[in-house]
């Protein structure tokens, strides 16, 4: 694969904003679905050491963490390390066309969200202002925070007045040179690969 194939969004045009981010979805969720199964877990397994090592350096008690779907970095075996550490979990929900976050536990009862994602089948609500630290999904992300979702803008809206770290977890062939950002785009503060930690200048400059 060549350089211009493995970053095919640096185009000479000016293309909308929306259908710049639908190519680079559609490229982005291709480049993580093609890793080989085996070769995820492992990088999955990288990227927990690296959320355990993150949680023992920079105290919180309240961290909100997402249930992984499909080909994402694999979380489930994060929420049993994280409880056995005495955290408190908070998970999203969908309800109504928006996230809201709902605190988890052991043993809390789980069944497929509207796009098939498990979630808890009963919300005990928790604010945004009540998690201390937020490990966060996303197709892709550069190194100034820029982040591309799944286009439905849940944690942008979710999280547009927080001031908690917004943290990503991503395998590195996630990371890209340009993300194209709306201006209701939340950016992150850091990103934990299973290749490095990126911590990210947080500009909006091309």
């Amino acid at each position: 694969m060549n350089e211009r194939e493995k970053h095919p969004f640096q185009a000479t045009g000016e293309p909308s904003i929306s259908a710049e981010k639908a190519h680079f979805r559609s490229h982005l969720r291709n480049l993580r679905d093609s890793i080989p199964d085996k070769l995820r877990k492992e990088k999955s397994a990288l990227i927990g050491q690296k959320v355990l090592s993150w949680v023992k350096n920079n105290p919180a008690k309240t961290l909100h963490l997402f249930l992984s779907f499909g080909t994402e970095p694999d979380t489930h075996p994060l929420v049993s390390a994280l409880l056995d550490k005495k955290f408190a979990l908070v998970v999203p929900v969908i309800r109504e066309a928006s996230l809201v976050l709902t605190s988890f536990e052991r043993g809390t009862p789980l069944r497929p969200g509207p796009f098939g994602i498990l979630e808890p089948a009963v919300v005990h609500p928790v604010a945004p202002e009540g998690v201390d630290l937020f490990f966060l999904p996303g197709l892709g992300f550069d190194r100034r925070g820029g982040r591309i979702g799944y286009g439905r803008g849940y944690y942008d809206r979710l999280l547009r007045n927080t001031t908690a770290p917004l943290i990503a977890l991503a395998f590195q062939e996630q990371i890209v040179d340009r993300v194209p950002l709306s201006e209701t785009d939340i950016l992150v503060d850091t990103i934990l690969t299973d290749k490095e930690i990126i911590h990210c200048d947080r500009s909006r400059k091309d």
